[in-house]
């Protein structure tokens, strides 16, 4: 059994959030000797030499005497040796995939699977185009999360369509899944995801511009003429590829944010794009499979959807941990999904952010009182309290319902009450507030 280095991880992230990277690898380096098989200790390790060499990239001559020691080191048998070899080859060289992948394949050979995973997540957030990477990490997520799995599959064959072994291991993934379906349960965050009605509002009003976007065939000629005369237009290509995400011709869009990072690997806002391109398309068939009253597709979909949502936003803040707008949408889908404690790691930065310190307050207030800690969880959501829009906003009425959830749960029934009573005042058809209001009269 391995010995838990989650602290020596957490202290690595806070350093590389600080931008203290050479203290982060460092840290990472300890925490993976102790632990050779950790996934985020992998992950992190591997973003930290990136962004350490990002602005000051070392040339090849350089690299090549840096790395002798390294490259000899390569050649031992010993998997754990030829590991912290590859680690310190990357140290120096981390956008050199081929080591990347001897590493991967190394920890994998040695049983350290999720450690592999660890690379390979990291692999992607620094190569978008590198299909073997994304086959490799859906056929190593396959027996842990196939959903996950079978997304990182289909990006190999929106990369590669004829990748073989990607739809061979996407075909297996899928009958399995296929057969253990019935037996999922309904997941209420799902149907909370369903029923948020600024969500419905906002994909309503997207419906509506990509009906529209989808009549201007002549724009998109236009822009395919421009490109064939000049390939190599980059300008071209991205009002391409928006044109037919807007279309939900979400292959064509993809494809074409593709040849965008291919001419630049570097084009974050590509990558996020692609992203984007993802969750829409899948909240597309969610919006169809909840018209068409079919409730097993529904269920299944939104899962998918969550953990589209989750990889997507790991990804983004692994490239900009400081971020922190985007480690509070991290934070939301976790608690969606139930990584309360995950969720409460990227809550306690993101209330750091003035712009997003109410709703944080309210969510880290929200998870401890998941995991019944009931003092934690009162002091952020009586903080939150304190700077609330008020109970004419939906995220005022969570807090103030979380707090009749917490009077409720040590037992305090007139003070429960008591908040249930404010939230019926000026809404009675949130949540369940009427059947609490009745029922602890």
């Amino acid at each position: 059994m391995a010995i838990d280095v989650s602290k020596q991880v957490a202290k690595a992230e806070s350093a590389f959030q600080s931008r203290k990277y050479d203290l982060a690898i460092e840290i990472y380096q300890q925490a993976l000797e102790i632990d050779p098989d950790n996934r985020r200790g992998r992950r992190g390790i591997r973003m930290a030499a990136l962004k350490k060499v990002e602005n000051n990239y070392p040339s090849g001559f350089s690299i090549k005497i840096a790395t002798v020691p390294a490259r000899a080191g390569m050649a031992n048998p010993n998997a754990e040796k030829k590991a912290a070899a590859c680690e310190s080859y990357l140290k120096v060289d981390p956008k050199n995939s081929s080591v990347a992948h001897k590493l991967a394949q190394t920890l994998e050979k040695a049983g350290y699977l999720s450690g592999a995973i660890g690379v390979y997540e990291a692999l992607i957030a620094t190569a978008a185009k590198d299909e073997n990477a994304y086959v490799n990490l859906g056929r190593l997520l396959g027996p842990k999360d196939p959903e996950n799995a079978i997304e990182h599959l289909e990006t190999a064959l929106s990369i590669n369509r004829k990748n073989q072994q990607a739809i061979k291991i996407r075909k297996d993934l899928a009958a399995e899944l296929s057969i253990q379906r019935t037996g999922f349960e309904t997941a209420k965050t799902t149907h909370d995801l369903l029923r948020d009605k600024d969500q419905a509002k906002q994909l309503g009003q997207q419906d509506r511009l990509q009906r529209a976007d989808d009549e201007s065939g002549e724009y998109v000629a236009r822009l395919k003429a421009e490109i064939a005369d000049n390939p190599g237009e980059a300008k071209a290509l991205r009002k391409l590829a928006i044109a037919y995400g807007q279309s939900q011709k979400y292959d064509d869009a993809m494809e074409t944010w593709g040849l965008v990072l291919e001419a630049d690997p570097t084009d974050f806002d590509a990558r996020v794009k692609l992203g984007d391109l993802r969750i829409s398309r899948i909240q597309r068939d969610l919006i169809a499979a909840e018209k068409a009253n079919d409730e097993a597709e529904t269920t299944r979909l939104g899962r998918q959807l969550l953990q589209t949502r989750i990889m997507e936003y790991r990804t983004r803040v692994a490239e900009h941990p400081t971020d922190l707008g985007l480690r509070h949408e991290l934070g939301q889908a976790l608690l969606q999904a139930g990584d309360v404690d995950d969720a409460i790691g990227e809550f306690q930065k993101a209330v750091k952010d003035p712009r997003k310190r109410f709703e944080a307050l309210s969510f880290l207030g929200e998870c401890f009182l998941r995991k019944d800690l009931f003092d934690l969880a009162a002091r952020q959501l009586e903080r939150a309290l304190e700077e609330s829009p008020g109970l004419n906003s939906k995220q005022g009425k969570r807090v103030v319902y979380n707090l009749g959830l917490l009077h409720e749960k040590q037992g305090d029934v007139p003070a429960a009450r008591e908040r249930y009573l404010s939230i019926y005042e000026v809404d009675v058809s949130y949540r369940d507030v009427a059947k609490k209001v009745t029922e602890l009269r």
